[in-house]
Parts: C-alpha cells; structure tokens; sequence
C-alpha cells in the first residue's frame, strides 16, 4: 500500500507524531547505497514490453530491491534522508554521544545490504535476458546539521549538510560495486572489531579510506534489543494528520495518493530535467545556514509552481550545492522545454538578489524517462530518472557561473 507517510523519513515520522522537532545539530553515521543496472533493465524492459507495461514491470523490480535494503536500514536504526536517482543517503544517529555505536550500526547495515543483493545480481526478463544488478556503499562518522526547508503547501525537504557528508562523498568515490568503504573516522572509530581489507588514498587530498568485509564483534540489529529502547516501533499511518502528510509530498502525488493511484505515477514518458547547482553557504560555521537555504528553497519552489514544475531533488556536496527540478512530471504540457527555461532565466535572477549565493550553473535537458514513485512499503519517493537526467547534471557542471546549458534536443 502506497500511503503518504512513506514519504516522510522514519525519524521525522516520528518526532511528529510526537509532536517534536528533530535537533539540527546531531553526531551519528551517513551511509550512501548506489544500486547499478537499473538504467539496461529500464531499457530491456521497455524494449519488451512497451513504454507503460515496461514501466510497471520496472517499478516492481526497484521497489523489491529498495524494501530489502531498507528493510535492513530500519532494522539497524537507520533512516533514509533522500534518494538521488538509484541511490539513498541515510542518517543512523549516535545513542553514545560520539557516533561509535552508530558507526558499527552503519557499517554492519552496509554489509547486510550487500548481502540482500546477493538475491537481485541477476535478473531475467520476459525474454530470458538477464541484467546484473549491484550496490556500493560508503559509510562516514562525525557531525551534521539537520534542517527541514522549503514552503509546505508546495513541498518540505529533509536536509543534512557538514563536512561529514563530503567525506561520504569522497568515500563514495573510492567504492567500487561489491564494495562498503569507510572513511578514516569511521575506520578509527571501529579499529579494534574492524577488520580492513584495503586502504585507499586519494591523490588530490591524502584523505585515506578503507574496504571492509566485516566486523569481528557482533552488532545486533535494533530489531533484537530490549523492546523499549526499539527506536522504529510501529507507527499506523493515521498518527500523522493529512495537514503534515502533505507537506512532504507535492500537490499533484499527494492528491493521487488520497485517491488511491500511487501506482499509476509509474511511466516511461518525455520529460525536461533542469540542475542548478549553487554555493556560499558555510553548513558547519553559519548558525544562519538553515535559514539562508530556506529563503532561497522557498523563492525557488515560488517560481517552479509558477510553471508547474517539480522540485525532485535537493543535494548539499562538497563543490556546491544542486537543485532537480523537473518539468512535464507528474504534470505534463506541450510547452515544458520552454517553461524550464523561462524558470531557468528566474534562478538566474533569484540568486543574483541573494547575496550570500554564488552565481548559479545550470543545465536543462529533454528525453524520455522514468517517472512515478518507487522505493519500499516504509521509505518512498517520486522520482524523474534516466540518461537525460543525468546530462543535465554534466552540462550543469559545465556551465560557468551566472550560466545556462542546453542540450540540443531542449534548444
């Protein structure tokens, strides 16, 4: 059943249902799960079976392989933050005050969903062909800021920023499919029950990261404790008031969820994928930090509702910041390319009038991809995916400050 609480991560779930707020300062773990394959199996599958049915056939398969990893992450405390295309950033929080206990619970969360792919390396199509499927996995200790942003009526967004998500992006970077990487923290935080099975170094930086196997001291997952100290009790899906379940959602996948059409937002269909990246906010040194991202979170969403576009991604990195947006899902119109545009030229001028922003890149591309909602039956999303998407991502990267790329297809 796909309910509007699976879009709200486990943890705010339920600090809300409390009637809390989850601290912005926390000291925990950051774990990255990237699954590969899925971009050949969207191809076959399409290929097989048609746009639609193929659609369907591959939103089955993604939401197998995301309930048994997430599965394991709830099991292990853990919550999914966001997912960026086929991958999940996720936050287990330190219960001793300096993250070695959530450290041995990432890691060995990691380990347990490489072991659950185990089950997915091969799968066959309806035609016998068979695509492999594989994860990688980087885990980083230390501390992170934790906000939400955005305006609710359009769309709340789950932030973590600091510097311990660049090493979880430095050590993604090292992992190889198979793989769990580790960075030095975490490494030195488990020195005496991790066994290392390489050592990694980066050229540019020095930073050191290491390739485990295991872990010599057993870590039990959550789910065998004492039944109090349990942190993901059930929650029933009417703990939430429809006021707070809407505002993590947007408008247009809200009000088919309440109609019971979750299912349907699943399709092969033409889309423009826009990618703004920015910076000049200091997520470690600003006590303003979560405001400023606020403000331009809020005037952003402003101008995507103007033109109907969709707000899919918010990401905090280590050389900039990016915003997804995308245009002609879930709401399609024959003029998408030019309304990402005429959106583009506002980010432009929106951030040139906030001055602690740096000029803006970006990139906007057209093509068919991979739209609806995918994930587990307790963690999910919605999601624009495909070759296109991820073009727009390098022309973003391309662009110089203060400009716009475009592929040939969207000029």
């Amino acid at each position: 059943m796909d309910t509007p609480s699976a879009y709200i991560p486990i943890d705010w779930r339920h600090a809300l249902a409390r009637g809390e707020e989850l601290p912005q300062r926390m000291v925990g773990a950051a774990l990255f799960a990237d699954i590969s394959g899925f971009t050949p199996l969207t191809e076959s599958l399409a290929l097989e079976l048609g746009p639609r049915r193929g659609a369907e056939e591959l939103a089955v398969h993604l939401n197998r392989v995301y309930d048994a990893l997430i599965a394991e992450l709830h099991r292990y405390g853990g919550s999914v933050i966001g997912f960026s295309g086929d991958a999940i950033t996720c936050w287990l929080n330190g219960e001793d005050g300096n993250g070695r206990d959530a450290c041995a619970r990432a890691t060995a969360c990691a380990l347990a969903m490489q072991a659950a792919m185990a089950q997915f390396a091969n799968v066959r199509t309806h035609s016998g062909r068979v695509v492999a499927l594989s994860m990688k996995a980087a885990v980083a200790s230390g501390r992170v800021r934790r906000f939400r942003v955005g305006d609710p009526d359009y769309c709340l967004v789950d932030v973590l920023a600091g510097k311990t998500l660049e090493n979880l992006a430095a050590a993604e970077q090292h992992a190889a499919p198979g793989e769990v990487v580790l960075d030095a923290a975490a490494a030195a935080a488990l020195a005496d029950v991790l066994p290392v099975a390489e050592w990694r170094t980066d050229a540019a930086t020095g930073a050191r990261f290491a390739v485990v196997s295991g872990l010599t001291a057993r870590t039990e997952p959550v789910e065998v404790a004492v039944v109090a100290e349990k942190p993901w009790p059930a929650l029933p899906d009417d703990a939430l008031t429809a006021d707070i379940k809407s505002a993590w959602l947007l408008p247009p996948v809200f009000e088919r969820l309440q109609r019971g059409q979750g299912e349907f937002l699943a399709e092969l269909r033409p889309a423009v994928a826009l990618f703004l990246k920015f910076g000049g906010i200091d997520y470690d040194g600003d006590d303003d930090a979560p405001q400023k991202l606020d403000r331009f979170i809020r005037q952003a969403q402003q101008i995507l509702a103007r033109y109907e576009g969709s707000l899919i991604q918010l990401t905090i990195g280590d050389k900039g910041s990016y915003v997804y947006a995308a245009f002609g899902a879930p709401i399609a119109h024959e003029d998408d390319p030019v309304r990402a545009a005429a959106a583009a030229l506002e980010f432009v001028d929106l951030a040139a009038g906030l001055d602690y922003l740096n000029e803006p890149q970006i990139g906007v591309t057209v093509g068919r991809m991979r739209t609806g909602a995918y994930g587990s039956v307790t963690r999910r999303t919605y999601g624009v995916l495909g070759d296109a998407v991820n073009l727009a991502a390098r022309l973003m990267a391309a662009a110089p400050p203060g400009h716009i790329l475009v592929s040939d297809e969207a000029r």
